[in-house]
C-alpha cells in the first residue's frame, strides 16, 4: 500500500493491532520504531494475525487500542460527540496522510450506521483482511467514545463481537455497525490544552467561541453550530467579534496556532501528528501556516522553545 510520509497514523495502527493480538491471547510480532510503516510490514503483521487466528479474528484487533488512551491521536477520536463526528474525524484522518483508502459515510441514523470502504484507485480496492481491520477499528473507536451494544456486519456476515465460521463475502467492504446507547465518557483532566486565551481582552462571548474552537480541534465546528451553543444567533455573534477586531476564520487560525505550539512545547508528539490535532489539511499546511505566524518551522520553534518551557 503506497503511502505519502508522513505516515504516523499507519505506524500507530500497527502497535494498536499488535495489541489487539496480544488481547486475544495471541503472539504478536515486534513493531518498528518512528513515525512511518512500510507496505511489507503491515502486510506481515496481518499475515501473521490470519496464521494464528483465522479472518474471523482481525475485526477484533481493534479493541486493542483501548491501551492507548493516552496517545494524542486517540484523543483526538475518542472525543467525537457522536457515531457521525467521529466518522468525519476519522475521514479528515485520512486525508491527512493521503491514504489512497477511504471510509465513506452512507448513512447515520439512530443507533446505526452504514459505511463504505473505497480505493482511490479502482482497479486496486481494499482487501477483505483491510476491511476487516478498518471496520474493528472504527468499533472500538465507537466503543472509546462510550457507544456501547456494539454489533457490525461486513456485508451480509457479522463480524463484531464474535465472528462465526463463515468468511466475509465480496461484499466485505459494505459495513452496517449497530448500537444499543450512548454516553460520553468523561475526559482524561490536563490531556488537552486548557484555557489558550487567559489574558486576552476579548469579551466573554468571543473568548468562549475561542476555548470552543481548541476543544473541538481537529475537527473544528461551523460557526453556526457555535454560536447555538453559546445561545447566540449568529450575526449578533458576528458583530461582537466585528467589534473585538476579529471573525470567525482569524480566530479558528488562532486556535490552531496556539494550539500547536501547546503541543508543540508541552509534549513530545510527532510533528505531523500535531498537525493533524490541530486540524490542518496535510503537514505541508500546518508548517506553512506556523511559520507565517511565528517566523520559524514547528521543529524550529520546539528546538528553540520547549527545554525553557
Amino acid at each position: 500500500m503506497p503511502i505519502a510520509p508522513p505516515d504516523f497514523a499507519s505506524a500507530a495502527m500497527l502497535r494498536v493491532l499488535a495489541q489487539g493480538l496480544r488481547e486475544l491471547g495471541l503472539e504478536a510480532p515486534a513493531t518498528p520504531d518512528g513515525a512511518t510503516v512500510g507496505l511489507d510490514a503491515k502486510r506481515a503483521l496481518l499475515h501473521h494475525a490470519i496464521q494464528q487466528g483465522g479472518m474471523r479474528c482481525l475485526a477484533l484487533l481493534g479493541r486493542g487500542l483501548h491501551r492507548f488512551t493516552h496517545d494524542p491521536t486517540h484523543r483526538a477520536l475518542a472525543t467525537a460527540r457522536d457515531a457521525r463526528d467521529l466518522f468525519e474525524r476519522w475521514a479528515r484522518l485520512e486525508r491527512y496522510i493521503h491514504s489512497r483508502h477511504r471510509v465513506q459515510i452512507v448513512a447515520v441514523g439512530v443507533g446505526e450506521a452504514r459505511l463504505r470502504h473505497v480505493s482511490l484507485r479502482a482497479q486496486a480496492p481494499p482487501h477483505a483482511a483491510e476491511d476487516l481491520v478498518v471496520l474493528g477499528v472504527l468499533v472500538a473507536f465507537l466503543e472509546a467514545c462510550g457507544h456501547t451494544g456494539l454489533q457490525a456486519w461486513a456485508g451480509a456476515v457479522r463480524v463484531y463481537p464474535a465472528c462465526g465460521d463463515e468468511a466475509p463475502g465480496a461484499d466485505s467492504s459494505e459495513w452496517r455497525i449497530t448500537w444499543a446507547a450512548h454516553a460520553m465518557p468523561s475526559r482524561p483532566a490536563g490531556a488537552d490544552p486548557g484555557d489558550l486565551a487567559p489574558d486576552e481582552v476579548w469579551s466573554g462571548d468571543v473568548k468562549a467561541l475561542f476555548n470552543g474552537l481548541v476543544a473541538r480541534l481537529p475537527a473544528a465546528p461551523a460557526m453556526d453550530a457555535l454560536a447555538r451553543e453559546l445561545g447566540r444567533a449568529r450575526r449578533s455573534l458576528q458583530r461582537e467579534l466585528q467589534l473585538q477586531g476579529t471573525g470567525y476564520r482569524p480566530l479558528l487560525a488562532e486556535a490552531r496556532y496556539r494550539t500547536a505550539a501547546w503541543w508543540l512545547l508541552q509534549t513530545d508528539a510527532a510533528l505531523a501528528e500535531i498537525g493533524f490535532l490541530c486540524g490542518h489539511a496535510d503537514q505541508s499546511h500546518f508548517t506553512r501556516e506556523f511559520r507565517r505566524r511565528s517566523g520559524m518551522t514547528p521543529a524550529d520553534y520546539r528546538r528553540h522553545f520547549a527545554a525553557a518551557s
